[in-house]
């Protein structure tokens, strides 16, 4: 049966664009009717908002598996830029996410990835905030990559740590934890202090911010994780 489907596909290629075209309709529907549904708490740095305050760009770097309930960062979503990989499942989130308001570049870091970049970088010489998932796209899971804080390097807008989590949420089997919330469920927003990188730092230095962002990363998130068990309300110190 996969068979005959493929080559109905590639003897017919609207088959696949209508398939994809319903896909998307159906899925930024939902998508859309959730993120109507649930509050959100946020937990900010003291520095977080007041640059969040000034209107100014920032990378926003974020999980692979968290990007799910970050519908609310951002009342305009326009100004917001993903990086999407070029295969098939990323043609759809692509489609996804320009239907729901956000604007979205091509490439991965396994392909193509020159190109992404220099998309990111001349969204945010417009003004975007590029969003980057930090441990994407393959992994391993929380350990953030280089590519970021090259980026902030190039750009020098300053990365600002953002992970989020539902009170009541389901985490997939994959390599990426992949955590949902279910329909309604209160999100918590957590974003800390903003890290710059400063222009011509050296590989030791960019290597030394990258691992600075890992920590307030892993920070944020065992935050967020425990804390509607905890029911804290404070943000944690150092």
């Amino acid at each position: 049966m996969k068979k005959i489907i493929r080559d109905l596909v590639s003897r017919y290629p609207w088959l696949d664009e209508f398939r994809t075209s319903i896909l998307t309709k159906g899925a930024t529907e939902l998508i859309d009717f959730f993120n109507r549904s649930y509050p959100v708490t946020r937990v900010v740095s003291n520095q977080a908002q007041a640059f969040l305050e000034s209107g100014e760009p920032a990378i926003i770097a974020i999980y692979h598996g968290r990007f799910g309930g970050m519908a609310h960062l951002f009342k305009d979503k326009s100004k917001v830029t993903g990086l999407v990989s070029l295969n098939r499942d990323g043609e759809l989130l692509a489609r996804f996410g320009k239907a729901l308001g956000y604007n979205v570049v091509r490439g991965s870091a396994t392909y193509k990835a020159v190109e992404g970049a220099l998309q990111l970088v001349h969204a945010a010489k417009a003004g975007q905030c590029p969003t980057l998932t930090v441990d994407g796209p393959k992994g391993p899971v929380f350990k953030v990559k280089p590519g970021v804080v090259r980026l902030a390097e190039i750009t020098g807008l300053p990365i600002l740590p953002f992970t989020c989590m539902s009170r009541v949420h389901l985490t997939l089997r994959s390599w990426d934890k992949m955590t949902g919330g279910f329909w309604g469920t209160p999100f918590l927003y957590v974003i800390g202090d903003p890290i710059y990188v400063p222009k011509n730092s050296s590989k030791e230095q960019r290597d030394l911010y990258r691992q600075l962002l890992e920590s307030e990363m892993d920070r944020l998130r065992q935050f967020s994780d425990n804390f509607w068990d905890a029911q804290v309300g404070a943000f944690c110190a150092r």
